[in-house]
């Protein structure tokens, strides 16, 4: 520790000189921490003072021209600081001040410096995976990221259900899953899209830090890049689901009663269904499970691997054709986090997918077998046909995003912010 002591006075005068030489040579023994710093009164003003541990003044100026340096002596001891007048070297008592005040302002320099490294590496660059992986990551802020989320999620669940029985609205449980009746598809859009508030909030929380580095690296949706996914995946998977209703043989059937309610509510909140389902699989879960794994190449492997089981899981069908059809969009998701460093591509595929089988079974019929649940089936034919559209719609995609320059080169190299 070293205690840095101001000692005011006039440089020209033999007398000031005389003192400080004799501190000077006082503290070469026991007292080798104390250093003396010679400063002259003109050149005190302001908070000229406020660095040293200790003032010492000489003697009190009475000039007029001298009010700069009364000033700063007064600033100094409102500031806690020793403040002494005297014609030798200063008391011992007003040392010992100074050494007190010395310790704190190490202290409080010390922790400053702990908060300025803090600050720089949470502002370090990383990989979409490790966003919450900065050094105030600790391995039980998963769990209570998940806490929250669930609790709002399941909050949300009640509010909706609530709203709906409460107003009449829905009589029973059979009608929340029937996916002709628009108050159904309604609740079930809304439901869903309640995963995007409930991870802000668990990462927020849980986290301590922004949540939307749960959209992207960049710490917000990038609306100019989703709009060029927009672009060039709806043209491609239009092409695929003609395709497959050529392939399949489908046949145009009667549109449901209320079709024309179904395509306004499919078109106003399925977006943000979509969204959600992104946010929550993708997004909070990726980001919570992969700051446990140090390895951000192990993270994505194992959240990778996490995600799509989750995903698979929550649409309630053991098909394996159906399993593979829904997993490739979820390896695809993760795969586009990890290169371009957000969820904008895979939530334009999850968005526009959704919005052109539903708009197609509302106008053209067979609605019904728009939703994957528990007896939906599918086949080897459409679980293929789907993994090379997938496929082809992620690699144009990303090539897309190293011309925008979104992604970097080299096909493993993760986007980093």
């Amino acid at each position: 520790m070293t205690v840095r002591i101001a000692a005011v006075g006039d440089p020209g005068r033999h007398q000031d000189q005389q003192a400080v030489d004799r501190a000077r040579a006082l503290s070469v023994g026991g007292a080798a921490d104390l250093e003396w710093w010679p400063v002259s009164r003109a050149d005190v003003h302001g908070d000229r003072l406020d660095r040293f541990d200790g003032v010492w003044l000489t003697d009190w100026p009475q000039d007029p021209a001298a009010e700069a340096l009364r000033a700063a002596a007064h600033r100094a001891h409102a500031l806690g600081m020793p403040v002494v007048v005297s014609a030798t070297e200063p008391a011992p008592v007003f040392v010992a001040q100074a050494r007190r005040r010395a310790r704190l302002r190490e202290e409080h320099e010390r922790r400053l410096a702990e908060a300025a490294a803090l600050e720089a590496g949470e502002r370090e660059p990383r990989t979409y995976v490790h966003q919450m992986r900065g050094p105030r990551h600790r391995w039980w802020r998963p769990l209570v990221a998940l806490a929250v989320a669930t609790a709002v999620f399941l909050l949300s669940v009640a509010l909706v259900f609530g709203a709906l029985f409460g107003l009449g609205l829905v009589e029973n449980e059979d009608q929340m899953t029937n996916p002709v009746d628009p108050w159904a598809s309604l609740s079930l859009n809304l439901l869903l899209a309640a995963l995007i508030p409930a991870t802000f909030l668990g990462v927020w929380v849980g986290f301590r830090r922004s949540p939307w580095r749960v959209l992207s690296v960049a710490g917000r949706m990038r609306w100019r890049w989703l709009g060029w996914c927009l672009l060039v995946v709806t043209p491609l998977w239009a092409v695929y689901l003609a395709v497959t209703w050529v392939v399949f043989d489908q046949e145009v059937l009667e549109r449901p009663q209320d079709w024309g309610w179904l395509l306004v509510i499919t078109l106003l909140t399925t977006p943000l269904q979509a969204a959600g389902e992104e946010v929550g699989f993708r997004g909070g879960l990726v980001q919570g499970v992969g700051a446990w794994v140090r390895s951000p190449v192990a993270a994505l492997a194992v959240t990778t691997v996490l995600s799509t089981a989750a995903f698979v899981a929550a649409h309630g069908s053991a098909d394996p054709w159906i399993v593979i059809e829904l997993g490739s969009l979820a390896v695809a998701g993760c795969w586009l986090a990890w290169r371009t460093g957000g969820l904008e591509a895979v939530i334009v595929m999850h968005v526009v997918n959704n919005l052109l089988i539903l708009f197609t079974g509302i106008l053209f019929g067979g609605i019904e077998e728009s939703y994957v649940d528990g007896a939906s089936e599918g086949s080897p034919l459409s679980a293929g046909m789907n993994l090379v559209a997938t496929a082809l719609v992620t690699a144009v995609l990303l090539w897309l995003a190293r011309r925008r320059g979104i992604a970097p080169a080299g096909w493993r190299t993760p986007a980093r912010g």
